[in-house]
């Protein structure tokens, strides 16, 4: 194995707690097998949104929701999907569907089983151990990791400029890395081929653990990032697709992952805390969701009836699985206090800040007020997202003393304006300030 460093000097990414430094010798490395280079990005671990979050999709219904943290140790992937070229120095024996003369372009009419034996035999030749991402790593460097700009594709929010999609691809593939690379360095995320991933199809769960490999059992595997036959619409970064592992067509190729053992940094997702918690109040069971923020904390799902009244002793008519509401405040006050004391750990009303915190980032499913009227909903995000421009530009316009004007949150209004009691109950569980 000839294994070539290449120095790529990364800005250092803005973490939680103090982390090991990882050399800037490690940040991108390349390998050589057989005459050809395969480069390789690392991408820092940390914590994401997955799914349909706000800057993905406005459609009602995608296999993309519920949009749920997801929680990554660091690895490594390749900064562009596996040519024709490597393929056919490993598996020197298989014919290549593709059109000849076509070495640049991304190996394309390979099944799931096809990508498990490149991979083994590539691991025998560098004595390193490749994989096929998972599917949260896959849209986590997809969207730039953590020098991510919220773009709707891998790299920008107009597909031309970084994929060969369905608009300017003229129907086949194109060589790699020709388009405009994301955040990270990496090309044609978006476009050009779809790309396997390791893990099963399966629906997403809000609670999710830390290094998520899809469901145990299933049929069919995960494919993502669109492909040069793909309108924009389908290759969105969240945007999901599945089938049967033995499927090969001309749309279909792969990248490679690979996890460095003894990697300094992959310890830090064992000091994470769980995503869901679930808290015993006599004979009943309250599931938290985890927020992370400056001051991290857990959040309830909306309080029942049935809840409600084995807590408080009420003799309240509504049906048990009926969201409790209209209660004063100080019996809300009562109630957290008294769930403090069965569940022996302090709890606190979830107050409105904390409630749109979590909605924002798709924790929690938004009050129902706000979804009544699709055009006001619109309009709220418009304000919001003028709202997260005004925050990321003011330190620097703030320079040559110049502040922008910054919206107040419509949401955080209506909470503010209206009888917060009259709204369904949560709890919180609040957690000491990052570091």
């Amino acid at each position: 194995m000839i294994l070539v460093v290449l120095l790529a000097i990364i800005p250092r990414a803005e973490a939680r707690k103090r982390l090991p430094v990882v050399p800037d010798s490690l940040q991108r490395f390349t390998v050589n097998v057989n005459g050809v280079s395969l480069e390789m990005q690392r991408v820092e671990g940390g914590s994401f949104m997955m799914g349909a979050t706000p800057d993905q999709t406005d459609a009602e219904i995608y296999n993309d929701k519920p949009a749920h943290l997801v929680f990554l140790s660091p690895f490594y992937i390749a900064t562009t999907e596996v040519t024709t070229t490597l393929w056919q120095k490993i598996m020197t024996e298989r014919e290549v569907l593709s059109p000849k003369g076509f070495p640049t372009h991304p190996i394309n009419y390979v099944t799931w089983y096809d990508c498990q034996e490149f991979v083994r035999r590539l691991d025998s030749i560098t004595g390193l151990s490749f994989r096929l991402p998972t599917e949260a790593e896959w849209e986590y460097a997809a969207r730039g990791g953590h020098k991510s700009r919220a773009f709707r594709f891998a790299g920008g929010n107009e597909p031309d400029s970084v994929g060969w999609t369905y608009s300017c691809s003229g129907n086949w593939t194109h060589p790699v890395a020709r388009k405009r690379p994301n955040e990270l360095g990496l090309y044609d995320m978006t476009g050009n081929v779809s790309e396997w991933c390791q893990d099963r199809y399966g629906r997403y769960q809000l609670g999710t653990a830390p290094n998520p490999c899809g469901v145990d059992t299933g049929m069919y595997r995960v494919v993502r990032g669109g492909s040069y036959d793909e309108c924009a619409a389908n290759s969105h970064i969240s945007f999901r697709r599945w089938l049967l592992p033995e499927t090969s067509a001309g749309y279909i190729g792969f990248r490679l992952a690979l996890t460095l053992p003894d990697d300094p940094m992959t310890k830090i997702i064992e000091e994470e805390p769980p995503l869901t918690r679930t808290i015993k109040l006599k004979d009943r069971r309250l599931r938290f969701i985890y927020v992370p923020a400056e001051q991290p904390y857990y959040i309830s799902e909306e309080i029942e009836c049935s809840l409600w009244k084995k807590i408080m002793k009420s003799d309240a008519t509504k049906r048990v699985k009926q969201v409790a509401v209209g209660m004063s405040h100080k019996e809300r006050l009562q109630f957290a206090e008294r769930c403090s004391k069965i569940a022996n750990e302090a709890m606190f009303i979830a107050a409105a800040e904390y409630i749109v915190a979590a909605e924002q980032k798709g924790l929690i499913e938004p009050f129902q007020n706000s979804q009544d009227n699709r055009r006001e909903t619109q309009s709220i995000r418009q304000i919001q997202r003028k709202r997260r421009i005004a925050d990321k530009l003011s330190p620097w316009t703030e320079l040559v003393g110049f502040r922008l004007p910054k919206p107040d949150d419509p949401v955080l209004l209506q909470f503010k304006k209206e009888d917060n009691d009259s709204r369904p109950l949560r709890l919180i569980i609040k957690l000491p300030k990052a570091d």
